[in-house]
């Protein structure tokens, strides 16, 4: 189980909880206590809606910086191959015109 659904899971349970609680030692008459019990989940569907809401944004922020930096380790990459690349061909164009001339039996 996932830490994100381990904290949904606590919120959800600590909600009942305090549900049960209240409906428990409440003595005002039903309709205000239908009244403010439904005020408060209402406050707590407008939390929970931030919390997502907020989790959402942290997780675009955290995939655009992922594909940044894999952008940019493909680049460094790419260019490390050419690089080598370079050198290697180079470096066999010197053996080629070594052998053509004589120097290597």
């Amino acid at each position: 189980m996932k830490n994100r659904d381990k904290y949904m899971l606590g919120i959800a349970g600590a909600a009942l909880a305090g549900i049960a609680i209240g409906l428990l030692f409440y003595t005002e008459e039903g309709k205000k206590t239908r009244k403010k019990m439904k005020n408060t989940a209402n406050d707590w569907a407008d939390s929970l809606g931030s919390l997502i809401a907020s989790g959402k944004e942290s997780l675009s922020d955290l995939s655009h910086k992922a594909v940044k930096k894999a952008k940019k380790g493909y680049q460094r990459f790419k260019n490390q191959a050419e690089e080598g690349y370079d050198d290697l061909k180079g470096a066999y164009n010197d053996v080629a015109d070594e052998y053509s001339a004589g120097k290597v039996r």
